[in-house]
């Protein structure tokens, strides 16, 4: 028995913003009573019995596969174990990506190979892992001062969590965690040292680039935070914080009210007044940024950024009954909408999700819960050829709604969550390939801009690493042994060890 769909499907279109609206019913299976008609509204509790929740055993054989066709391209040498960047292409040694990000995606990889060795109990997979490992910390300072390619060139974003040196340092140290070799340990308080000392004074504060967004320094600044808690370092902190005053100085205030930043320069073919609102290159993910600071630090200009940009975010929503969306909106393209994670409800979720941890203003909570609510809205998963181009990955693709729905029912514990993300993820893996044996695909995985263009990249933001990461997380909640490496912008909770239903 499968759980139904349910869901009208319709596309939000309607100018005139609310957060308010009627709720929106689900065919089958039903919500019980309580609705988000109001603002003040409490989550809406699930009648469990509406619900079949089938285990589905095809996800961790799925998630194996892939891991199978990820070694396929590994390479081994004196350094450790590096892996190409597209298993199915044994000539290609960067694909959509520059150069720098190579290191980003072995990291990826060594993550992956860690959950899944927590979800199989084979230590294989975590020696795969620490090879990889071996590999970063032997070779992370070929990134030092190299300049980047194509859309990074010039802007030093090597030393970012999604490009470059933050996210080795991430890895490793989780790496260490994980086998308990301190080698990996030290390597990340190595790199951590470097990228506080490339630290460059601009205005009241600290910059590493023109990029104040997730994809850029806001990104750095996440994991400065993450830092200071892991090494005990109050340098750290106070470095975050203070390229966290310079991101606030040059903040737009808005016509409409609250702040907005450029998040990323201008990509190449878009006009130079181009602006993106959403996570991963917008005000979303700086305002997360801004509300993740003020957690740790408990200081009131930081929360009224994050305040400000929330507020800038709601005057650009449009809405339909109980479900709401942020718009992409390009200078030319005004209209358009994704439902992804870098610029759609599956990213900038997470912002109004983390300011209702930090205020407990019940708003902040259901403007989380009516973006989650588009997707559905828009018959996820079945419609992906329409809003996700067809598109699987994390970054741009229907694997980033996946995880977001996990992580909500980890956090709230509302079984609709975790039904979506079930079928999802069934629906998944019913259209993998077998690449000649050496592994499972999950065609295409990139990319939204190019729907043409089929590869299978090993990484996680675009690649095979993030896909399965995504069924070992639904898996492991079917298991009631939930247990996630999220990414530093997460504001989920990672863990949930019990019986989900």
């Amino acid at each position: 028995m499968q759980i139904q769909n349910g869901y009208s499907g319709q596309n939000i279109s309607s100018n005139d913003f609310s957060w308010s609206g009627t709720h929106v019913q689900l065919a089958a299976p039903a919500l019980s009573t309580r609705s988000l008609d109001n603002e003040s509204a409490a989550t809406p509790t699930v009648d469990v019995k509406q619900y079949v929740f089938l285990q589905n055993p095809d996800l961790l054989q799925s998630a194996k596969t892939t891991a199978q066709l990820i070694e396929s391209a590994q390479v081994l040498d004196v350094h450790g174990v590096h892996r190409l960047s597209e298993p199915d292409s044994a000539v290609k040694s960067v694909t959509i990506s520059a150069a720098s990000r190579t290191y980003r995606r072995i990291s990826d990889t060594v993550l992956f190979f860690i959950q899944l060795a927590y979800a199989t109990g084979d230590a294989r997979y975590l020696k795969s892992a620490a090879k990889g490992a071996d590999y970063l910390t032997a070779t992370w300072q070929n990134l030092v001062d190299r300049p980047s390619e194509d859309l990074l060139s010039d802007r030093r974003l090597n030393l970012s969590f999604c490009g470059g040196l933050a996210g080795v340092a991430y890895v490793l140290n989780e790496t260490s965690k994980a086998t308990g070799n301190e080698k990996f340990r030290r390597g990340a308080r190595s790199i951590t040292d470097y990228i506080v000392q490339a630290a460059k004074s601009v205005g009241s504060g600290f910059a590493w680039s023109e990029a104040p967004g997730i994809t850029g320094d806001g990104s750095i600044v996440l994991y400065l935070l993450y830092a200071a808690r892991e090494f005990g370092s109050p340098l750290y902190g106070v470095t975050a914080e203070r390229a966290a005053d310079h991101i606030l100085e040059i903040a737009n205030n808005e016509r409409h009210g609250g702040f907005s930043w450029s998040g990323f320069p201008a990509f190449p073919g878009l006009p130079k007044d181009a602006y993106l609102p959403t996570f991963e290159d917008g005000t979303a993910g700086i305002t997360y940024v801004f509300a993740r600071i003020y957690s740790e630090t408990n200081k009131a200009r930081f929360l009224f950024a994050a305040k400000q940009g929330a507020l800038h975010l709601e005057s650009t929503a449009t809405s339909e009954s109980n479900a709401a969306l942020i718009s992409h909106p390009l200078s030319d393209l005004p209209d358009s909408q994704y439902s992804v994670f870098c610029h759609g409800p599956a990213g900038t979720a997470r912002t109004f999700f983390e300011l209702y941890k930090i205020t407990r203003e019940p708003k902040y909570q259901v403007r989380a819960e009516r973006l989650a609510q588009t997707i559905l809205q828009k018959s996820f998963p079945e419609n992906l050829a329409h809003d996700y181009n067809n598109t699987v990955c994390q970054s741009c693709g229907s694997v980033s709604v996946i995880d977001l729905y996990i992580e909500m029912w980890a956090s709230t514990g509302r079984l609709d969550y975790l039904a979506s993300a079930q079928r999802a993820a069934r629906q998944l893996v019913s259209r993998e390939l077998d690449l000649d044996g050496k592994g499972s695909q999950k065609p295409p995985v990139w990319t939204l801009a190019k729907p043409w263009k089929i590869c299978a990249e090993g990484g996680y933001d675009a690649g095979e690493a993030g896909i399965g990461s995504a069924l070992l997380h639904v898996h492991l909640a079917e298991q009631g042994r939930y247990n996630a490496i999220l990414r530093l912008d997460s504001p989920f909770t990672h863990i949930r060890h019990a019986k989900s239903f």
